[in-house]
């Protein structure tokens, strides 16, 4: 998977995982443990483990976290959704010119309690010619109240 495409799928996953649901649906803030596994063009690629600080102040509403984010890319994108069904946060984009430089995700994001959640993205990048396709499925637990620094 190009760097471009690695840092846009992370990007969603991470800001998700750092924005977490409100009432019912939030995740603990501390030390969280992220398990990713993709496929790329087919083939797979070797798992991926990090750790990521959630802090309290992150306990926020999700869908308008990425919305904010995503403002200053809205403009190069025909389509840009977020929006929340109980526990699952749907994302959809379709952003670029194919031309130059596109990207179609589509993610699924779930809290499942407050110490695990997991993500589901569908990817088609296009740039310079070349179509990479990715899928790729993220697992997140809770760790620890504190965070190491």
């Amino acid at each position: 998977m190009s760097r471009i495409a690695r840092i846009v799928i992370a990007g969603f996953s991470l800001l998700l995982a750092a924005y977490p649901a409100h009432a019912a649906n939030e995740i603990q803030p501390g030390l969280w443990q992220e398990t990713e596994t993709s496929e790329v063009n087919g083939k797979m690629e070797a798992p991926k483990v990090s750790t990521d600080c959630v802090s309290p102040e992150d306990a926020k509403d999700p869908v308008k976290q990425v919305q904010a984010s995503m403002k200053d890319q809205a403009q190069q994108c025909k389509k840009l959704n977020v929006r929340q069904n109980g526990n699952v946060i749907l994302f959809e984009m379709n952003c670029g010119d194919p031309n130059q430089g596109s990207i179609e995700l589509m993610m699924t994001y779930t809290i499942h309690s407050p110490q695990r959640t997991s993500s589901i993205a569908k990817s088609t990048m296009s740039m310079m010619g070349k179509k990479i396709v990715s899928n790729v499925a993220t697992e997140s637990k809770w760790l620890a109240a504190a965070c190491k620094k």
